[in-house]
């Protein structure tokens, strides 16, 4: 009988609207052999597909006949406790906003997928207190190995030290510091990428260079500034004319810091401004049009990472190129070099090289 005095009809299961939520339990190893009226081994052989397994083809077309019928599925935590892994990978990625990253971890999960594992993601939002975090969590699941792209690499160094004891491998993506990882890791040579980019302003007659440094939140400083001035300062740029604006990591934040250093410098304007990212590249590029400046007539703009949008934009954007295949490439190498035990050596380091790509964004200075 039902709430409303109604008798139920005779074998009609009652709904979930009338009886909440049904207690359906999952289909076990033990039910399948039951259904197939073999032993639990035999089912366990059979739908492990191992290589010693003595059933015939008759009894296995039975065994995953009733598996399917079932709709059985093996439990991971337990295949995993029989052979020590989890085929599992552990992602941490800043800005799954920024295509770059999004390109990244696509790279990433195929590149897992060809060796027989999952990639679980965990997102710091370019926030590093997220970030910590977000190792923390990383670390507590059932994962074989991680890839942690960060922020600021040297700022976990402590971290990570303290919990390497637990064996789990990690590849870290991201800048070098001063202070060595106990990890091993992949940087890109953003420097020399940089210093491509200033050459080339010089080159072409550009004297007054702003830089839209992009910070994530908590983080009081990356130490790109001091990388940016002083290669403009080695390649004979007067450093009164070399202007800096911090900004977010969005195009929002980036707009904004650019008509700050347009604003604060009215009467001796920068010919040319580099972003840390793209994204800072096109807010650039958006806060030119804003003002009624021609690019790259009147402003050359250069980013950093050369995502896909770059040569779409019109005009189309100059980038410092990072190599997001290699990085890729490099991350599982070193991963599974680890997690097979191929390599036992100390931390290992991998420099990648960044170059400049020049498009519509960036041509003489005006009057040159």
């Amino acid at each position: 009988m039902d709430n409303s005095g109604k008798k139920s009809a005779p074998g009609m299961k009652r709904s979930v609207a009338e009886n909440g939520p049904m207690d359906v339990k999952r289909p076990r190893l033990v039910d399948v052999a039951k259904a197939a009226g073999v032993a639990t081994n035999t089912a366990s052989m059979v739908l492990n597909d191992r290589p010693n397994c003595w059933a015939s083809e008759a009894t296995r077309a039975r065994v995953l006949e009733e598996a399917k019928r079932l709709g059985y599925r093996p439990n991971r935590i337990a295949l995993a406790v029989k052979k020590r892994r989890f085929d599992t990978i552990g992602l941490i990625v800043p800005d799954l906003n920024n295509p770059f990253f999004m390109s990244l971890a696509d790279q990433l999960e195929l590149a897992a997928e060809a060796r027989g594992y999952d990639l679980i993601i965990e997102h710091s939002r370019v926030d590093l207190l997220r970030e910590m975090k977000c190792l923390e969590s990383i670390m507590d699941r059932q994962v074989d190995g991680i890839i942690a792209c960060l922020i600021d690499p040297p700022v976990h160094a402590d971290f990570l030290k303290s919990h390497i004891k637990y064996g789990i491998p990690m590849v870290v993506a991201g800048q070098r510091g001063a202070r060595p990882l106990p990890v091993d890791l992949i940087t890109v040579d953003f420097e020399g990428g940089l210093g491509q980019a200033l050459s080339y302003l010089r080159r072409t007659g550009h004297s007054r260079v702003g830089f839209i440094r992009a910070l994530a939140e908590n983080q009081a400083d990356n130490g790109r500034q001091e990388i940016f001035l002083n290669i403009a300062r080695n390649l004979g740029f007067d450093e009164k004319d070399l202007y800096v604006e911090p900004s977010d990591h969005t195009m929002a934040g980036a707009k904004e810091a650019f008509h700050r250093l347009i604003d604060s410098r009215k009467g001796n304007p920068p010919t040319a401004v580099i972003g840390l990212n793209d994204l800072c590249g096109i807010g650039a590029l958006r806060g030119a049009h804003d003002v009624g400046l021609q690019v790259p007539r009147d402003l050359s703009v250069i980013g950093v990472d050369d995502i896909s949008l770059c040569p779409l934009l019109n005009p189309s954007l100059t980038s410092i190129a990072q190599p997001i295949d290699e990085i890729s490439q490099y991350a599982v190498e070193m991963l599974f070099d680890r997690i097979e035990g191929k390599t036992k050596e100390g931390p290992r380091e991998k420099v990648l090289a960044s170059q400049l790509i020049l498009r519509e964004s960036t041509g003489p200075a005006r009057g040159r």
